[in-house]
């Protein structure tokens, strides 16, 4: 029998995390293998105890340059949002991208990334404190965004043929 479980956005955000911790095995058979897309296993409990879920989620790390921040940054105490931003791409580290640009959501980005104290605390991670255009950030990402977040998302790339990433980590990058 089939059983379909509803996983929460926290759970997701768990998976997204561990998924990331996996991923982050610096090892030379991996930079090896770094223009295959790897998956990782992550395993999630189900809130109310039983059920254990395995989700596979691909992951996608680059080190890129923010070239475009359309608008301002909505101040955080109205409410809580992701804003879509338009990168550069200089390296891809792990997986395939072969697009220039690429468009990254990044969860309140007016707070430093290790200073996030609500929800997202488990699914957002990194020490970089601002965003600004020219800052160049080492990105793990994964998509769509509504694998993690379901809320407001500010976005001015809605005609934009390019796929839009979450940043679940974002370090600065030398």
């Amino acid at each position: 029998m089939k059983t379909i479980l509803s996983i929460s956005k926290g759970l997701l955000c768990i998976a997204a995390f561990v998924s990331f911790c996996f991923a982050q095995t610096d090892t030379p058979t991996v930079k090896k293998a770094a223009a295959k897309t790897e998956k990782t296993t992550a395993v999630s409990t189900a809130k109310k105890g039983a059920a254990a879920t395995v989700k596979a989620i691909d992951t996608l790390v680059v080190v890129a340059r923010i070239t475009e921040i359309p608008g301002k940054f909505a101040p955080n105490d109205l409410y809580n949002y992701v804003y879509i931003m338009k990168y550069r791409v200089l390296t891809v580290v792990k997986g395939t991208y072969k697009e220039q640009d690429i468009l990254v959501g990044q969860y309140n980005p007016l707070i430093p990334r290790a200073q996030i104290k609500d929800a997202m605390k488990k699914c957002v991670f990194g020490n970089a404190d601002k965003f600004d255009v020219g800052a160049k950030h080492k990105l793990t990402l994964i998509k769509p965004i509504d694998k993690v977040w379901k809320d407001a998302v500010e976005d001015e790339y809605t005609d934009s043929n390019l796929d839009k990433y979450f940043a679940v980590r974002t370090d600065i990058a030398q």
